[in-house]
């Protein structure tokens, strides 16, 4: 706990006032249900469930953000509550690539968090300058960069995957702009599992490097925010070196004394 603690205090104050004055880019960040389900399940059983149909790579949020890497947050949109009448004529699509994994919450719950919080604090540009529009955008970024398409020449399977694997698998999406990964811990296999990939966008919606980009292969990892919310996401975690894009059908296997005995019987 404290290790996490001295870490966080090494990164500057990264909110920033709630004025919704104009914003520097825009960062996408898609999540992958699998991995969210698995670590989530892992602390409370049958809380995270995937709708049936929900793609393989779902959205998390378009978020504002300032260069030196600070966010505005809850700013006097208009409306400044969720409205879910506003987005009625893209319910349907909303439904299908930003759902809702928790069944303890309502369906709206996430939408109503990534707007109120993110949502409007866009409408300084007039391309988001209400709720549909913020939405409507949202959908365009994910539908213009299909990152399941991407990694499928890596996944997913149960077999570990390297950052430069990774990065490799993203140029047809990234064009070889820097991003964001982020990774979920399985406390049963103790395995890190790719959890989210953040890409920053012009306000066009455009690729461009993320700021702060300090890692040689392209591929940026730090902890900007907590990836709790409405949701109910489990917080994200730096990604070593080498992990999991772990697949739907992967099976728990036990770990621990027996470990060694368990992968010559089944290995």
């Amino acid at each position: 706990m404290m290790f996490c603690f001295l870490f966080l205090l090494s990164f500057p104050i990264l909110t920033s006032a709630n004025d919704g004055g104009p914003f520097d880019y825009l960062m996408f960040t898609t999540i992958y249900p699998t991995a969210v389900c698995r670590a989530d399940d892992d602390s409370v059983p049958d809380s995270c469930e995937i709708p049936k149909g929900t793609p393989q790579w779902t959205i998390h949020g378009l978020w504002p953000n300032y260069e030196n890497g600070s966010y505005p947050q809850f700013c006097p949109g208009t409306p400044s509550r969720f409205d879910e009448n506003l987005i009625k004529p893209i319910e349907p699509k909303l439904l299908a690539v930003w759902p809702n994994l928790f069944p303890h919450k309502s369906i709206q719950s996430f939408w109503k968090h990534e707007y109120e919080k993110h949502g409007t604090c866009a409408q300084s540009d007039e391309r988001y300058k209400n709720e549909l529009l913020y939405f409507s955008n949202s959908i365009k970024a994910y539908e213009t960069f299909n990152i399941a398409s991407a990694l499928s020449s890596i996944g997913p399977s149960d077999k570990l995957i390297t950052k430069e694997q990774l990065h490799n698998a993203l140029l047809e999406v990234t064009n070889g702009k820097s991003y964001q990964i982020h990774c979920l811990r399985d406390k049963k296999t103790k395995q890190y599992l790719l959890g989210d990939i953040r890409l920053c966008l012009n306000k066009d919606l455009t690729i461009r490097d993320c700021p702060d980009d300090r890692n040689s292969n392209r591929v940026h990892t730090r902890f900007p925010r907590r990836a709790s919310n409405g949701g109910g996401l489990p917080t994200y975690q730096e990604c070593p070196h080498s992990f999991v894009y772990i697949s739907a059908e992967t099976s728990y296997t036990p770990r621990g004394l027996f470990a060694p005995l368990w992968d010559k019987i089944f290995g």
